[in-house]
């Protein structure tokens, strides 16, 4: 039984715009979806160029060759600059106009324009090339760990080669794969390779934003929103696997346990927004002060812990002393002057298996009480004996335990 051309093309036409309109209702529901509204586009243009193409005699219309392909490529170009949204950059405005100009130029040349097989490689090409840039651009946002991410090049990277095929195949291949001519159940096939294609990608685009959604709320339950650092319940939940494994691993572990000096005195003469300034900053110096694989977290407060994994005392003691040094030397500009801050801060470190979170972190805590008890401003090594259990102490150290100053 042979294909109806007519209907695989009506087909085809209304899946590809009921498509684009589901991502532009997603992306009302979502406005801060950018990226959604970029995709819906080329899903409701693409597949509104098909019309052109069930007009009768459609081969020797100018506006069909020119207009209607120029749309076609320009909807892909469009998922390109989708993907480029939705991994922070800014689309190519430019670009996007470019691309309808160059085809209609390439038209416009009565060589190009009477030949099929250029027409059929030439739009290839441009497809090709822009699911390639689309895939790229997922590609070179892998840091962010989204699990459709990979379906979705993978998909993107399909098409192109299923492009490419019909480009090289332009003159050996039945229409509307190549120049031969029509031959429906290749018209099936192509429709159903579009079709396919862009039923997987827009659930993906659907997925990957509910993904990206999904792990901001966890971050979101475990970081702190003012300095960006990870909160008390992300140690807690550290404990919990911590206490699971009884143990760490047969590397040095180091921990700091960092609070600034004397700071409700800073909120009290400059106000808490220049106290919150002091905080962030704080953070900032840290973190350049650290290891990519070291984890800081704000416990609460102008209160601070540093795990450092793999890290010896020469080496804890080093990183402290930066962290101490370069806060010290800071300052924050107010109306009222320059408002600026210390750090006291206590190490507890383990170089064997078998000590844990909560030990540790008592450890270092008292070790930040003798660094306030010998003036402040500076870094303890909490005390080996320090590193032993106590027989009975009914809650965690790092529920009790007293305010400094």
């Amino acid at each position: 039984m042979q294909l109806d051309s007519f209907t695989v093309l009506v087909s085809s036409c209304v899946a590809m715009v009921f498509l684009g309109l589901a991502l532009l209702y997603f992306w009302n529901l979502d406005r801060a979806s950018k990226w959604l509204l970029w995709w819906s586009v080329p899903f409701i243009i693409g597949g509104s160029a098909i019309i052109a193409y069930m007009r009768p005699d459609w081969e020797g219309d100018f506006r069909t060759i020119a207009f209607g392909n120029a749309v076609r490529i320009t909807a892909i170009c469009l998922l390109w600059q989708g993907a480029r949204v939705f991994e922070g950059r800014r689309p190519l405005v430019l670009v996007v106009l470019l691309t309808p100009a160059i085809w209609i130029a390439l038209c416009l040349y009565p060589p190009f324009l009477a030949s099929l097989a250029s027409r059929v490689a030439g739009v290839s090409l441009f497809n090709a090339a822009f699911c390639a840039l689309a895939a790229f651009e997922f590609w070179r946002g892998r840091a962010e760990v989204l699990a459709s991410r990979a379906p979705a090049m993978a998909v993107l990277l399909s098409f192109t080669v299923f492009m490419l095929f019909r480009a090289v195949g332009a003159n050996f291949l039945p229409f509307p794969m190549g120049a031969l001519p029509l031959d429906p159940v290749w018209m099936g096939l192509l429709n159903l390779a579009v079709f396919v294609h862009a039923t997987f990608l827009g659930f993906l685009f659907i997925a990957l934003t509910k993904e990206r959604r999904e792990a901001e709320q966890r971050n979101f339950a475990i970081l702190d929103p003012l300095t960006g650092l990870m909160n008390r319940r992300a140690f807690m939940s550290q404990v919990e696997r911590s206490a699971r494994r009884r143990k760490f691993g047969r590397e040095p572990l180091a921990l700091l346990v960092l609070d600034l000096d004397h700071f409700k005195l800073i909120n009290d003469r400059f106000g808490h927004d220049v106290g919150d300034r002091v905080l962030i900053a704080f953070a900032t110096i840290a973190e350049a002060c650290v290891r990519p694989a070291d984890q800081l977290y704000r416990m609460g407060g102008e209160e601070f812990c540093f795990i450092l994994p793999d890290t010896t005392l020469p080496d804890a003691v080093a990183v402290a002393e930066r962290v101490r040094t370069a806060f010290a030397g800071t300052s924050i500009k107010t109306p009222q002057g320059s408002a600026s801050a210390t750090v006291s801060i206590g190490i507890a470190l383990t170089d064997h298996a078998g000590f844990d979170l909560e030990l540790l972190l008592a450890a270092a805590d008292a070790a930040v009480y003798e660094a306030k008890a010998r003036g402040r401003n500076r870094v303890v090594v909490a005390d080996p004996m320090a590193l032993h259990p106590a027989p009975a102490d009914p809650e965690p150290h790092f529920v009790a335990r007293r305010k400094r100053a």
